[in-house]
């Protein structure tokens, strides 16, 4: 129950002629003339400091005498006039000085007396939180948050109140999966279950005294573990071999289930090269595994290096690389040895960088997400990466917010709360393969 703000006026001073022609108790209408009591608006919500105006009629075939009756039994006169057709009506302000609840409108007119009874409400606000934003399938979710009413002193803890917790996986809809009640200070917490991806949020249904409530829905992702993989009984032979002749590429990709270490097929594995005296893996050719797990290519051998075989990984299975093969490449007749040549730096560029949603409301999450590519004979996701979030207010400079890494696709993701309105961007620094790069900037409004 609300915390009781008892008003000023007696109910001594709201008797007189009044109180004394209305019985005290409620009642179905005794004359046929009375009729078609009615409250608006219903229930009547006091938001504001201004208070609530609501409007009380009724049919009858003279004025008689209206009051209304609070929860606690205090007694507000009205004075009703004619509105037509047979009509009467009386208006009342609601303030926070009045006593949420059920109150009674009751009327005496054609020598019988009825009521109706109709509720006065307080607003509500209704905090939300989910944690973690991504968690592991069948990991533990804790949803958290606070209920408050607010008066004319401001916000309240709501306590001894049922709070349902809802969730809506993607394409689906809402539906209720637990209830806590708040404790003392308008706080609950529990803990659910990760199974699947989706939308949180705390949902209040009002009471006597309040309206009902629904938060901001916060999104959990739920990752189901890839499975490990591994490259085995990779080789390049012959070792060694002659400058134009042709190098044998042979390996098998596994991946780890409930029966252990298997061939794992359909999978496309790539060849990487780099030279001796290198520093960079180059891309070569690839091959698609068959049913049981094997690729191969052959290609000409040019240039003493190393060989590896790379599997980039994907929803299910985990990116995985096989050990590098030195081979020594022959020239057949005496030349002197290739003077190493610095290879450049390749381009970067980060693509599909989005800061959202836009607007966003105060000290709410923003997701920042994009990928960064890399320039290897086409562009491609550039993994296990670092970049870092910026932000500059209008006429600004920009400041650092955090660090992100790319996945194994080069795509990057993460949240931060928005205090201010103003422009994001991410940068990749570079490093000792690849170039720096920026995103584009992108403006966010940010809603008090």
């Amino acid at each position: 129950m609300l915390k009781r703000i008892h008003a000023a006026i007696a109910a001594m001073a709201l008797g007189g002629a009044v109180l004394a022609a209305l019985p005290a108790t409620a009642g179905a209408a005794t004359a046929a003339g009375l009729s078609d009591l009615a409250v608006s608006p219903s229930p009547v919500v006091v938001a504001t400091a201004g208070g609530t105006t609501a409007t009380f009629t009724y049919k009858a075939s003279d004025k008689g005498a209206a009051r209304l009756i609070d929860r606690d039994g205090r007694t507000v006169p009205l004075d009703p006039a004619p509105a037509g057709s047979g009509a009467f009506a009386a208006t009342y302000g609601f303030t926070f000085k009045d006593e949420p609840g059920v109150w009674t409108l009751q009327v005496r007119a054609d020598g019988g007396t009825a009521s109706k009874e109709f509720q006065v409400h307080w607003p509500t606000g209704l905090d939300f939180d989910a944690t973690p934003d991504v968690v592991g399938k069948g990991g533990s979710v804790k949803l958290s948050g606070a209920l408050t009413y607010r008066n004319g002193d401001g916000p309240h803890a709501y306590g001894g109140q049922k709070v349902h917790i809802a969730f809506k996986p993607a394409g689906g809809s809402y539906a209720r999966v637990a209830s806590v009640t708040t404790d003392g200070g308008g706080r609950f917490s529990l803990d659910r279950q990760a199974t699947e991806s989706g939308w949180w949020r705390a949902e209040f249904d009002g009471a006597t005294d309040a309206e009902p409530a629904t938060s901001d829905s916060d999104r959990v992702d739920v990752k189901v573990p890839a499975s490990r993989t591994r490259i085995t009984g990779f080789d390049a032979s012959p070792e060694p071999v002659v400058a134009g002749r042709t190098l044998r590429l042979r390996g098998k990709l596994e991946i780890s289930g409930f029966a252990g270490w298997s061939g794992y097929p359909g999978q496309q594995v790539k060849i990487l090269f780099k030279p001796a005296g290198g520093y960079r893996w180059q891309y070569v050719t690839s091959d698609r595994t068959d049913r049981y797990g094997r690729f191969g290519a052959d290609v000409k051998a040019r240039t003493t290096g190393w060989w590896r075989a790379e599997f980039a990984g994907n929803r299910g299975a985990v990116r995985s690389v096989s050990a590098a093969d030195y081979v020594t490449v022959r020239v057949p007749r005496p030349t002197p040895p290739p003077v190493p040549v610095p290879v450049p730096k390749a381009d970067t560029r980060i693509v599909q960088f989005d800061a959202s949603p836009e607007p966003v409301k105060y000290r709410k999450y923003l997701t920042l997400q994009g990928k960064l590519q890399v320039w290897d004979f086409g562009w491609e996701g550039y993994g296990h990466q670092k970049v870092t979030v910026w932000f500059k207010k209008p006429g600004g400079s920009w400041h650092y917010v955090k660090t992100l890494w790319t996945n194994s696709a080069g795509k990057f993701r993460g949240k931060t709360k928005a205090s201010a309105s103003g422009y994001w961007r991410v940068v990749f620094a570079g490093n000792g393969e690849a170039d720096r790069a920026n995103s584009r900037s992108d403006w966010v409004r940010v809603k008090r």
